[in-house]
């Protein structure tokens, strides 16, 4: 493994709990536990292990009360792990990582696909987005899922043994019993079923769980799930996919890493914007990138120049005038009273006209005809714009740098045109191109 910089962060943590939890141990007299940090004190010191039979600390430290003992054995293990510099991971990891664990209560046993330290001390590495997490997630779970239904085999295989096992843990079930299939008392169906429908009904509730992991950051549950595809993979034949190196977090490598956009980008692709509306809408806009796929650098410059200038920098995602130009306009359906001042422009790019909010809100699941100010929410905002993008298919003119024609989809003219122009080029220079 390479040297990660994040290892010694963890160990340098794990000597300060350490030193703690040791000190705090309460018995007045030597315990089993004691006799584990003396292993660990030697085996960090380059010491003989200890003779068998012997107390703990015995030929360390001299005759002192237990306490002090403790003391300075602590003291030892911080030190010596903190100066631990080889860069992979070694066995004095495995042994300070499952001496936490039992002094905080927990389990010794790490779940499989999980470094020594990282269930302890989380994913140090970066700091991830958590539309980067959900996406990853939901990436992972439609792998797993294809990875575990075409199975070509219709008898259980070592690949549903991992998949059966992950599925348990994740439901909080207990172990499957020897005597059972894989799947057979988590997934209920009569027995008489083939074995195949039991394991595309785990398959599908595999991606569920996945999908649906509660933790908003990177857990050891990550963990499993990276190793369980990796290693269904590999025994699938698919792929000779080795365990996941340390440097790397669960699910990076095997799925992209998204691009995001940052607040310095927009705010040079609209310098007078107020920072507080950018903020607010940044999260909901790298979202909508993703579920569009405006996913290149040159899809984004144009998208974000054009949604920039329809809503005022991002200052307005409702039409300034009142609507009722667009009453009787039957090319809009709007064909009651009303309706021009209802479903007036609204959204990051000014969607109008009862067709349109009907169209729009089929396509993300909300009914706009009946609730047209819902499109003026941040998050329905954003969406609205990559729908109407999309319905378009403006990746395509904006594949070939074509504003004019991205414009005139969108305008219906080329009102603007200049503005829309000059940010573009904002936004290329923003994103290096």
């Amino acid at each position: 493994m390479n040297t990660s910089s994040h290892l010694q962060t963890w160990r340098t943590q794990a000597g300060s709990t350490l030193r703690t939890l040791i000190s705090r141990i309460a018995s007045s007299t030597l315990t089993a536990t004691d006799g584990l940090v003396d292993d660990l004190l030697r085996a960090l010191g380059e010491q003989p292990p200890r003779v068998l039979g012997r107390d703990p600390y015995v030929g360390l430290f001299g005759q002192k009360p237990v306490s002090e003992l403790r003391q300075q054995a602590a003291a030892g293990v911080q030190v010596y792990l903190e100066r631990l510099r080889l860069p992979s991971i070694l066995p004095m990891d495995e042994q300070a990582d499952a001496l936490i664990r039992s002094l905080k209560g927990f389990s010794t046993t790490r779940p499989v696909g999980v470094y020594p330290y990282e269930g302890l001390f989380g994913y140090t590495q970066v700091n991830i987005s958590t539309l980067q997490l959900q996406l990853w997630r939901q990436q992972g779970g439609q792998h797993l899922r294809r990875l575990v239904a075409e199975i070509p085999d219709v008898t259980p295989t070592a690949a549903d043994d991992l998949a059966d096992s992950l599925l348990r843990a994740l439901g909080r079930q207990p172990g499957r019993p020897s005597n059972r299939l894989p799947y057979q008392g988590v997934i209920v169906l009569p027995e008489s079923v083939p074995f195949p429908e039991f394991r595309r009904r785990a398959a599908d509730a595999l991606q569920v769980f996945i999908t649906h992991i509660s933790s908003d950051r990177l857990g050891s549950t990550d963990a499993v799930v990276d190793d369980v595809i990796r290693k269904i993979t590999t025994l699938r034949g698919l792929n000779q996919l080795p365990g996941r190196p340390i440097e790397r977090l669960p699910y990076q490598g095997l799925f992209p890493t998204i691009q995001e956009v940052t607040e310095s980008q927009l705010v040079q692709i609209a310098p007078t914007a107020q920072r507080s509306q950018i903020r607010k809408f940044l999260p909901h806009l790298n979202a909508t990138l993703v579920e569009f796929n405006v996913s290149t650098p040159l899809r984004k410059a144009h998208f974000l120049s054009q949604v920039a200038h329809e809503s005022a920098n991002f200052n307005a995602v409702e039409e300034f005038a009142d609507g009722s130009d667009y009453e009787g306009r039957a090319d809009l359906g709007n064909f009651f009273a009303g309706d021009g001042r209802r479903y007036k422009g609204r959204g990051l790019i000014q969607i109008t006209g009862r067709f349109n909010y009907r169209q729009c809100g089929e396509a993300l699941g909300v009914d706009l005809v009946q609730q047209p100010t819902l499109l003026a929410t941040d998050v329905l905002a954003c969406r609205s714009a990559g729908w109407y993008w999309d319905s378009r298919q403006l990746n395509i003119w904006a594949d070939r740098d074509n504003v004019e024609q991205v414009t005139l989809m969108i305008n219906g003219g080329y009102n603007g045109l200049d503005d829309r122009k000059a940010k573009l080029a904002a936004a290329k220079r923003a994103f290096g191109i």
